[in-house]
C-alpha cells in the first residue's frame, strides 16, 4: 500500500508537470485503489507561507538596512508633522539637511534640527530620489495646516504611496503629456490657446489644494509675462513676485506706480528651479495674511472677479489699473472655465 502511495504521488508530480493545476492534481484519483489521492496541501501552503514570509523578513530587512541615510528639504515652509498627515511641529526651508530614518508610505520619517517627525517625500531629496517637487493630494484641511487622526494619516498616506495617486474620484492631476509639456518648456511667447493649455492644468491642480482660483492665477501669469514673451529673464518667474526664490535672485530693471507716476528702477527678482515651482511660491503667496481675507471671501462667495479685486486693494501690483487687465483677461478668454 505504501508503494502505492508513493507511484500515486509520483503521478501526481508528472500531471502537475504537464501543466495541470493542483487543485486538478488533488481531485485525480489512484488508479490502484479508486480512492481519491491525498495530496499533503497543508505541508505545501504552510511551506510557501513560510518562504513568502521569509521573503517578506527579507524584504523589510533589506529596507530596513538603506537607513539613515542622508537628504535636503526642497522646498519653502516644509512641514514637519508629528506621523503622516499628522499635527505639524515644525516648518523648514529649502537646503536644510535631514536624517532620513525610516518611510511611512508617502512620507519619510525623518530628524531634522534637533526635531523628530514626518515630511512629504515630494519636498526631500537625496542623492538616490531627487524631491519631484510636485504638490500632492491633501485630505481634509492638511493644506491649511490641519490634521489627521494617527490611524487615518498613515491608512492615507500608504494608500497614496501603492497606488501612485490618490484615490479615484478626489484628485485630479494634469496628464504625463502636460506635465512634461511643462517641464520642456523652456520660455518665450506662446500663442493664447497654448499657453491656456500649458499652464491651466496646473493652475486648476494649485486650486484644488490651496484654493486660488486657477482664472486669476493663469491671468496674472498671461499679465505678467505677457503671454510667457518674459519670466525675468531664465529665472522661470510666472508672476514678478520679488526677493529670493530657491534658486537665487535675479536684478533687473522694472516699471513701478507711485504716486500716479511709473518710474523705472533696478529690483531683485525670486528665481525659481521649474515653473511648477513658480506656480506653487505664487499660491503660498496669496495664502498669507495679507490676502487671506479675499481667500475666505472667495471660497464663500466662488466670485473670481471679486477675489481679484481684493488681492489688488490688498496690495499686489502697484498698477491701479492691475485689476481691470485681470478681469477682462478672465472674460476674453474664459479662463473661469478652470476654476473647480
Amino acid at each position: 500500500m505504501k508503494s502505492c502511495k508513493v507511484l500515486a504521488a509520483s503521478l501526481i508530480a508528472i500531471t502537475l508537470t504537464a501543466g495541470f493545476s493542483l487543485k486538478a492534481a488533488e481531485e485525480s484519483v489512484n488508479s490502484f485503489s479508486g480512492e481519491p489521492v491525498e495530496v499533503n496541501a497543508t505541508t505545501s501552503s504552510t511551506s510557501e507561507t513560510t518562504q513568502n514570509e521569509d521573503a517578506t523578513k527579507d524584504k523589510k530587512e533589506e529596507k530596513k538596512g538603506e537607513f539613515p541615510i542622508q537628504g535636503t528639504v526642497q522646498g519653502d515652509s516644509l512641514r514637519l508633522r508629528s506621523w503622516p498627515w499628522g499635527p505639524v511641529i515644525g516648518m523648514f526651508n529649502t537646503g536644510m539637511p535631514v536624517t532620513i530614518t525610516g518611510e511611512s508610505g508617502e512620507f519619510y520619517e525623518v530628524t531634522i534640527n534637533g526635531q523628530s517627525g514626518f515630511m512629504h517625500k515630494n519636498y526631500v531629496s537625496t542623492s538616490k530620489a531627487p524631491a519631484s517637487r510636485i504638490a500632492p493630494y491633501y485630505p481634509g484641511n492638511t493644506a491649511s495646516g490641519g490634521y489627521l487622526p494617527k490611524s487615518e494619516g498613515i491608512t492615507q498616506s500608504e494608500s497614496a504611496a501603492k497606488s501612485g495617486s490618490t484615490p479615484s474620484g478626489t484628485r485630479s492631476t494634469p496628464s504625463a503629456a502636460e506635465s512634461g509639456a511643462l517641464a520642456s518648456y523652456t520660455g518665450g511667447q506662446l500663442p493664447s490657446d497654448k499657453f491656456i493649455a500649458l499652464f491651466g492644468p496646473v493652475a486648476r491642480e494649485s486650486m484644488r489644494n490651496t484654493g486660488v482660483p486657477a482664472s486669476v492665477t493663469i491671468a496674472q501669469a498671461i499679465l505678467e509675462t505677457g503671454w510667457g514673451r518674459s519670466s525675468i529673464g531664465d529665472a522661470k518667474n510666472l508672476f514678478g513676485i520679488k526677493g529670493t526664490g530657491p534658486a537665487g535672485t535675479t536684478r533687473v530693471s522694472t516699471q513701478e506706480c507711485y504716486n500716479g507716476q511709473f518710474v523705472t528702477i533696478q529690483d531683485g527678482f525670486r528665481r525659481y528651479n521649474s515653473w511648477q515651482e513658480s506656480i506653487d511660491d505664487h499660491a503660498k503667496l496669496l495664502q498669507n495674511s495679507r490676502y487671506g481675507g479675499a481667500l475666505n471671501q472667495y471660497k464663500q462667495t466662488k466670485n473670481a472677479d471679486n477675489y481679484a479685486r481684493g488681492i489688488h486693494q490688498a496690495g499686489y501690483a502697484t498698477d491701479p489699473n492691475y485689476v481691470n487687465k485681470l478681469i477682462n483677461l478672465m472674460k476674453s478668454y474664459n479662463l473661469y472655465q478652470w476654476d473647480i
